[in-house]
């Protein structure tokens, strides 16, 4: 027995078992790192987006107003995780799930859910007035709730073949969820009806997702809310009685910081009343519509259709100079001040076309050409009177009536285009005029992955780290190791 050799003692076991070892250890670390990576990366916010737009990031605005929450806040998805971000379009449902995550991971007050409505049933219950559908999103605080569809959270637009989604709206749709039910301040823009008014679904759907409440008036038979802040007309086809305007004229005296918002549009008649009305505040709405003859101002051909000067206050267009976003004004009539001031209201141009525009008068034949004559100069079609004095009790107070020559300047196609400037700019607009300090504009997002947002100096090292760097040392430490065991 004393000639038999423990294996337990030999060299090839004790490299065995060292190897072993090594590697059972490696493939441990390995585990354990990946799963407090994938802790860590849903946790917190650690993921770096490279897409050009910023498609998977959250806002500055969106990231301050989280920062800002005192209440805590429950997001509950009606699916799985996995299903969820498999629904089609599967890009726009997968940035939409990354853009929900970073909710909870830039705020602790916010927990996110996800649940499978086929397995908890039961869960409805806790909603009982609505009907939850798989892929809608329940963001709860306190009693509070809002029930958000999976087609709120995209542009969904129309086309010869069907409807598509043209650009996500989720982080737009997010955060004005969660300031619906945080904010015990709400905004009413009232809209007038009866008249044959024109179609602006999508404006009041942006003023809705703004945190604004809209609700229909007829003037006819009903007084505007007490607790308004906006009054829209909306291109309407009939004119106004006296006592509708009279009605229009108690709103705007009777409180602060109130505004009527008047859209006109071409096809529009004559509408002496509401003309009158207007006028009284120094603004006229001619008749024709505004061209534009220089090209590089189009944006497609037609000549009714152009980008626009920020005129007046910079007040107004200062957020959207800064963000270097146009606004982009379709078909509209000429606007005309009728006094600069007189006693305390102020009228100011806030939109104008370019030094070459000009009017198309109202009855010109189907080859009408611009002369010299027609080429005025910046025409103004979006136009501001401002009235500040002092109410019965002598506290200033101010009311403003605002004129846009173009109903089409709030059409869906102009205000969901993350390239143009209008849906931003009217909401600022709108929350400076009647005092609102809460407006949060998000530009909708589309998924165009040809490109990605990382300078040539960004693409370079992640090139060269993953391309030279990680390789030579793995390489390194292979050498290192072979070169011990080679010299033991």
């Amino acid at each position: 027995m004393y000639g038999i050799k423990n294996p337990f003692d030999s060299r090839n076991f004790r490299y065995g078992a060292v190897s072993m070892i090594i590697t059972v250890t490696v493939i441990v670390f390995i585990v354990l790192l990946n799963a407090l990576l994938t802790f860590l990366f849903k946790k917190y916010p650690l993921n770096i987006d490279l897409t050009e737009n910023r498609a998977f990031t959250i806002s500055r605005d969106t990231e301050e107003f989280l920062a800002s929450l005192k209440q805590d806040v429950a997001i509950y998805v009606m699916n799985t995780e996995a299903r969820f971000t498999g629904s089609s379009p599967a890009e726009y449902f997968t940035q939409a799930n990354e853009v929900i995550h970073k909710y909870a991971q830039y705020s602790s007050r916010i927990r996110l859910e996800y649940v499978d409505l086929i397995r908890s049933p039961d869960f409805s219950s806790r909603c009982p007035d609505e009907n939850l559908n798989v892929n809608d999103i329940l963001v709860t605080c306190g009693g509070r709730y809002r029930v958000l569809a999976s087609s709120d959270l995209f542009n969904i637009r129309s086309s010869y073949y069907g409807n598509y989604v043209a650009a996500s709206k989720a982080e737009q749709a997010m955060t004005s969820a969660l300031m619906n039910i945080t904010s015990d301040k709400k905004s009413l823009a009232a809209v007038t009806g009866g008249h044959g008014e024109g179609e602006i679904g999508a404006f009041t759907e942006l003023l809705r997702l703004n945190s604004y409440e809209t609700a229909d008036v007829n003037l006819f038979t009903g007084d505007v809310p007490d607790d308004a802040s906006v009054l829209i007309l909306a291109s309407p086809a009939r004119d106004f009685s006296a006592a509708e305007l009279r009605k229009i004229d108690a709103f705007l005296e009777g409180g602060d910081k109130r505004l009527l918002f008047y859209l006109a549009s071409p096809a529009q008649p004559d509408l002496p009343n509401l003309a009158g009305y207007l006028g009284e505040w120094g603004i006229a709405v001619d008749q024709g519509v505004v061209f534009e003859t220089d090209n590089s101002r189009l944006i497609s051909v037609s000549p009714y259709i152009a980008v626009v000067d920020y005129a007046g206050d910079e007040e107004y267009s200062q957020n959207m100079v800064r963000r270097e976003l146009l606004a982009v004004i379709p078909e509209s009539r000429p606007l005309r001040a009728v006094f600069d001031q007189a006693r305390y209201r102020n009228v100011t141009p806030l939109l104008t076309f370019s030094p070459a525009s000009g009017i198309r008068p109202p009855d010109a034949p189907n080859d009408w050409s611009p002369g010299p004559l027609q080429i005025r100069g910046n025409v103004p079609v979006l136009m501001l009177s401002s009235q500040f004095r002092n109410n019965a009790a002598g506290q200033p107070v101010e009311a403003h009536v605002l004129v846009s020559g173009s109903l089409f300047a709030v059409d869906g196609s102009i205000l969901g285009s993350p390239n143009i400037a209008n849906s931003a700019y009217f909401l600022d607009l709108l929350g400076t005029l009647t005092g609102r300090e809460d407006v949060i504009y998000i530009q909708d997002k589309t998924l165009d992955f040809a490109g990605l947002g990382a300078n040539v100096l960004q693409i370079m090292v992640i090139a060269v780290v993953f391309t030279v760097l990680l390789p030579l040392g793995v390489l390194g430490a292979g050498i290192a190791v072979w070169l011990r065991r080679r010299h033991k």
